[in-house]
């Protein structure tokens, strides 16, 4: 198979160049779009027959022809939708063919396991995203059962369908005589797809923790541009697999190191995190420090306060940890997927954070440290100061702002209670049974519960009733008051510490996109819900 259709004729709604087209940076100064993108992947993984489909601003894409690449007009794209743009390739498909939105970015290890299934149609499919544009996917006997972007319409949510598949040519011809007959020509190929199949023919591929996305407005292309890109940058920037290799012959002493260990990266935004598979199919995830992390984490701190969290059962178990270098390696969990901003929001796994926290909080463990913010705060100056950077403009008079939210937060209540302190959605991991785990205690220590709070609803974008949600949950219905002030608080100060700490990275060479100013405006805004007197 060497032939892939993009379907790019849709016409935008709020811009006059189509969002596929649209360039952001990629380092060094050099720029691309994501048309371009998935062209060189294709290229790369030896599609040379790649039919694009125009329609809206068609003359912008005539740069991209060549030997390989054929540009073809839907010429009413402005009354039909993805089925009416596939439905004009079909005198030129002779084979199967690879199925590729326009507007949709994703890992190239995506295009590499696709390109090897040898016939049939696939769907790709990843967890759910939370992105409020899912197709959401359910599942049925090992197949895809139905699609749907209704979520009323799914009983059970297995993923979201990523808007790459691959289509048998038969299956092709039964989707387009469909389409001939259709008196709605707004229909999505998807559901063309569905209904010209039997469940046996829908197979699928999973893609757990993908770095992927979709680009059809300002907003997703802003998250493209300044986060999701910049996050795959960190994540595919090479390294050296030897000294892998080396990490884990110091690990296992006693065995026999090459390459039938087979080694994988996994992601990790401060940290580069791979799955390590043994000869003799034991799993493991190897953690390796990131650029800049000296000085932000100690590591002995992190060596007991995750030990004590294994305890707890909150942390998978840990087989090593070298306390100078921060090395690390844990069980992994097999078939355990990391939760997202959709799926941490999931009513059953919000129930279980909060039993979490409530484990954690109410524990009698005391943490080796303690974790002040406004101590950490002092701590990322120095440190800024030493790697020779910059925090953003006028952050004397914000930090002043800041820093007299000690006093408030004293007025407030303040409790000390063991806390974890970094509650990304990837910092919980749920395994095939539905058990939630905690993982990554770099930053845990002693400090106020209502931190934990701040950071769980701060950084995944919980909706007010799920904040209210679980804070009933945590406190058996009885919330005490004053605690949306100082939820508010302590998120202003988790945004303004993470500021900083993106400078730092940045300093040392690393690139996070826009991640550290947005913080640092958020906190300037949401200071001003809070009066100090």
């Amino acid at each position: 198979m060497n032939t892939a259709v993009i379907l790019a004729a849709r016409k935008e709604q709020n811009s006059c160049i189509p969002y596929p087209l649209k360039e952001f940076f990629i380092g060094d100064g050099r720029k691309t779009c994501l048309l371009e993108r998935i062209i060189l992947i294709l290229e790369e993984y030896g599609f040379s027959n790649i039919l694009i489909v125009v329609g809206y601003q068609k003359h912008l894409f005539t740069k991209f022809a060549n030997k390989n690449v054929q540009l073809i007009d839907n010429e009413e794209y402005e009354f039909t939708s993805s089925m009416g743009s596939l439905a004009v390739v079909e005198p030129y498909i002779k084979e199967d063919f690879l199925l590729i939105e326009s507007d949709t970015f994703f890992e190239k290890k995506l295009i590499e396991r696709l390109s090897k299934v040898e016939d049939g149609n696939c769907f790709c499919i990843t967890e759910e995203s939370g992105n409020r544009d899912e197709a959401f996917v359910q599942l049925r006997q090992g197949r895809v059962q139905r699609i749907s972007k209704d979520y009323h319409q799914i009983s059970h949510i297995d993923g979201e369908m990523i808007g790459v598949t691959r289509i048998n040519k038969e299956t092709f011809y039964l989707m387009c005589r469909a389409y001939e007959q259709a008196t709605n020509k707004r229909v999505n190929y998807e559901y063309l797809l569905l209904d010209n199949t039997e469940l046996i023919d829908r197979r699928f591929l999973m893609f757990p923790n993908l770095i992927w996305g979709e680009a059809d407005n300002e907003d997703d292309f802003r998250l493209l541009s300044n986060y999701v890109y910049p996050r795959l940058r960190r994540k595919e920037n090479p390294y050296d697999k030897e000294n892998l290799y080396a990490h884990l012959r110091k690990i296992f002493s006693e065995k026999h190191i090459d390459d039938s260990w087979q080694i994988e990266q996994i992601g990790g935004m401060s940290n580069k995190n791979f799955k390590v598979t043994s000869p003799d199919g034991y799993e493991y995830v190897l953690r390796v420090p990131g650029i800049g992390s000296e000085g932000m984490v100690e590591r002995n701190n992190e060596d007991v306060n995750g030990m004590l969290g294994c305890r707890l059962g909150l942390n998978p178990s840990i087989r090593y940890f070298d306390k100078n270098t921060g090395i690390k390696l844990a069980d992994f969990i097999h078939n355990a997927e990391p939760l997202n901003v959709g799926t941490v929001q999931r009513m059953s796994n919000m129930k279980q954070i909060a039993a979490i926290f409530r484990t954690l909080h109410s524990s009698k463990v005391r943490f080796n440290n303690e974790f002040n913010i406004f101590h950490e705060i002092v701590k990322y100056e120095k440190l800024l100061t030493k790697a020779r950077g910059k925090m953003y403009e006028g952050f004397e008079k914000v930090r002043e702002q800041v820093m007299a939210l000690e006093d408030y937060l004293f007025e407030l209540g303040v409790e000390v209670k063991p806390c974890h302190n970094d509650l990304v959605a990837e910092n919980f991991i749920i395994d095939e049974n539905g058990k939630i785990f905690l993982i990554d205690w770099e930053y845990s220590g002693m400090n106020d519960p209502m931190a934990d709070f701040a950071a769980l609803f701060l950084e995944n974008k919980f909706t007010a009733e799920n904040v209210d949600y679980v804070l009933k949950k945590y406190f058996d219905g009885n919330v005490p008051e004053g605690t949306s002030q100082k939820i508010l608080a302590y998120q202003v100060l988790w945004d303004y510490l993470w500021a900083l700490w993106t400078c730092i990275k940045e300093a040392e060479g690393d690139d996070f996109g826009t991640y550290g100013l947005d913080r640092y405006n958020r906190a300037i805004q949401n200071l001003k819900s809070i009066s100090i007197k």
